[in-house]
């Protein structure tokens, strides 16, 4: 596949699907004791302006443990950096830095349920005109709108995603490889060139009000990706993801 690294995987049950006829039935188990973690650096610059993130996560440590990386890029440079990740308090942080904040969102809600599943998606355009549109963030289905720190970037912003010269990894802080998320990770999609809603992943079941995944079923552009996780062979430093 795209990314390789290491991680054992557990089966999931995402609940009742039966509108979308679509179950999600494994996930990678990440362990940050073990530094465990996916990466890739691209062959080809990929949009550095437009792009989605949608996953499904499970907590393991929650913030005593630090912040925890679910997508991060570093440039060669070590200094210039875009994290998504949850915050040392549990909430839900979205930043680009390049010699400034220049993207800085901090969720007020917080995630602190280890044994619920989140369904997160990130969608990221800065070519629109209105600032507040070039980052959203939703889970489970709706936008969220309240941020402790929100910093939005510059029209038509570069982030340091999908540079050739910006290794990515899941599961830890871009180059150095280090805030590693502890839990569980299940239907990765990275969508370079496209901000989507979660309408894209998932939908509310019509008899529970449950959101519920469905399978994403368009383009992934230059740098996407997906990671269904359903190869059932031990994983520790494979590419069978």
């Amino acid at each position: 596949r795209y990314l390789t690294g290491g991680g054992l995987m557990f089966p999931i049950f995402a609940g009742n699907s039966a509108s979308t006829g679509y179950n999600l039935t494994r996930s990678l188990r990440f362990r940050s004791s073990a530094s465990a973690y996916l990466n890739r650096t691209p062959a080809s610059t990929g949009n550095r302006q437009t792009f989605t993130i949608s996953l499904w996560v499970k907590r393991g440590t929650l913030g005593s443990a630090g912040n925890q990386y679910l997508f991060g890029t570093y440039l060669t440079s070590l200094v210039d950096e875009f994290n998504f990740n949850f915050s040392s308090g549990d909430s839900l942080w979205v930043g680009d830095y390049q010699s400034a904040d220049n993207i800085s969102l901090k969720t007020t809600q917080v995630f602190r349920d280890p044994s619920a599943w989140y369904h997160l998606v990130l969608a990221i355009d800065t070519t629109q005109a209105t600032s507040s549109n070039r980052v959203k963030v939703y889970v489970n289905g709706s936008q969220v709108t309240a941020f402790s720190t929100a910093i939005y970037p510059a029209q038509n912003y570069n982030t340091t995603v999908w540079n050739t010269s910006s290794p990515a990894a899941i599961g830890a802080r871009g180059r150095v490889y280090t805030n590693n998320f502890d839990g569980y990770l299940a239907e990765y999609n990275f969508i370079d060139g496209q901000a989507l809603t979660p309408s894209s992943f998932g939908s509310t079941n019509t008899l529970t009000g449950v959101w519920q995944p469905a399978r994403y079923g368009g383009a992934y552009g230059t740098n996407g990706f997906y990671l269904p996780f359903t190869d059932n062979s031990a994983l520790t430093t494979s590419s069978n993801v």
